[in-house]
């Protein structure tokens, strides 16, 4: 039987593996003392706001940035989101990026 501890790290874990994955697909770049999260997908978006809220991190800001092509006449709008990274705690996903990041996020030719 879990107890609500055990759910809770369960939880934070599976966060953390979830923002390791962005930073692998590009979606997510640190610079500076920020995270930049870039997705065309608005629940994306929110799992990210939800994810960085569950770390201590805070979501200070939510733009479109430009328009991703979708084949003739289509196109999705690249949402970027800004957010503190979180303190304590974010240091291991900072150095992570370091490691397996890039520094321009999978849309930075559209949105520059």
């Amino acid at each position: 039987m879990k107890t609500i501890g055990s759910k809770k790290k369960s939880e934070m874990k599976d966060s953390k593996a979830q923002i390791k994955s962005w930073i692998r697909s590009q979606h997510l770049i640190c610079e500076g003392s920020d995270f930049i999260f870039e997705t065309v997908d608005q629940t994306q978006l929110e799992k990210f706001e939800t994810i960085m809220d569950s770390l201590g991190g805070r979501v200070r800001s939510i733009k479109a940035v430009g328009n991703w092509p979708m084949g003739p006449n289509r196109s999705f709008k690249i949402l970027r989101a800004i957010a503190s990274v979180p303190r304590p705690g974010g240091e291991e996903l900072v150095t992570y990026w370091a490691k397996k990041g890039s520094k321009q996020t999978r849309y930075s030719e559209i949105n520059s």
